[in-house]
């Protein structure tokens, strides 16, 4: 049996290359009664859109038959998952064609057409890379961010987003949203160009639909060489596959300047404690996709995106 560690940020993960040829995924993380009744419910939400057909790394159970179980462990009581293993890139690793930005679009679209109807978390969920406490969270870190040219960038996606759509947020549609689908939680197969995986459901609240086009939309084209044109042929795949209103377009993408401002904000921060060098690769490139997404005139973007979210 062969144990190779994976990079999380809040749980031990491993993949586990079985006897038998197989390889399976081992998470175990912090426990609590709080914390297993909401493990349940993540992954009771991930293995639902897995029988859809979105590919989330179904449950593998116990002997039980429990999908999650508890153990007590030298630091204290863990939750204990295992996964089939999901093969393919992270999105961060692929070429970000115009095929493949469509087909991440209508992916996250399934997920949130798939979430839509889940119901609201068992227990109070919050935490700092919600789309709701972008001010917040980004007003706490911002300190951190002592290069001037990436203050700048701070300032300027958040003065945008305090301004229109801060102000709108708790009037959008809300339901329970992924709220993580970021470049390093999307699998992909770089010759067929489709999406292979959707990962990490740690970070589903309750929240503004938007969010799961936004993080995918701005953090897809980190990549891209023109990440405004990424993030429209990201909406369009989204628009293939499900609506927004006419108030989500309008904000989706500043919405998206805000969440990478959170990226740049926060993983500053954190490059300042001992898990520095993970820290520096959850934010590389952020400051050149940022710088490049404010200089696109919004107008312009904002009337694309109505175009393209309604080809549906």
């Amino acid at each position: 049996m062969g144990l190779t560690p994976l990079h999380s940020e809040l749980s031990t993960v491993v993949g586990v290359d079985l006897a038998d040829g197989t390889r399976r995924v081992f998470r175990a993380s912090a426990s609590s009664p709080r914390e297993l009744v909401l493990a349940h419910w993540r992954i009771g939400a991930a293995d639902r859109l897995d029988d859809s057909g979105i590919p989330t790394g179904r449950s593998v159970p116990a002997l039980s038959g429990e999908k999650v179980v508890e153990a007590e462990t030298s630091d204290g009581p863990a939750a204990l998952h295992v996964g089939e293993w999901l093969d393919g890139f992270m999105l961060s690793a692929a070429l970000p064609t115009p095929f493949l930005m469509r087909a991440v679009g209508e992916a996250a679209a399934r997920v949130s057409a798939g979430l839509a109807d889940w119901p609201a978390p068992p227990a109070e969920v919050a935490h700092p890379w919600e789309l709701l406490r972008t001010v917040e969270t980004i007003q706490a870190t911002v300190h951190s961010v002592t290069d001037p040219a990436a203050r700048r960038l701070v300032d300027e996606a958040l003065a945008r987003f305090t301004a229109t759509v801060e102000p709108r947020l708790a009037d959008l549609p809300h339901q329970v949203v992924h709220h993580d689908l970021h470049d390093s939680n999307i699998l992909v197969d770089t010759a067929s160009e489709r999406v292979t995986g959707v990962l990490d459901f740690g970070d589903m609240v309750w929240g503004p639909r938007i969010a799961d086009l936004a993080i995918p939309g701005t953090h897809g084209a980190r990549s891209s060489l023109d990440p405004t044109s990424a993030f429209i042929e990201v909406a369009e795949g989204w628009g293939r596959v499900s609506a927004l209103e006419p108030e989500e377009i309008d904000l989706v993408f500043t919405a998206g300047l805000g969440r990478l401002a959170v990226n740049l904000s926060v993983w500053t921060d954190r490059a300042n404690t001992e898990r520095a060098e993970y820290a520096r690769a959850r934010s590389a490139r952020t400051a050149k996709t940022l710088r490049r997404l404010l200089a696109a005139d919004e107008a312009t973007v904002r009337a694309e995106l109505h175009r393209r979210l309604g080809l549906r």
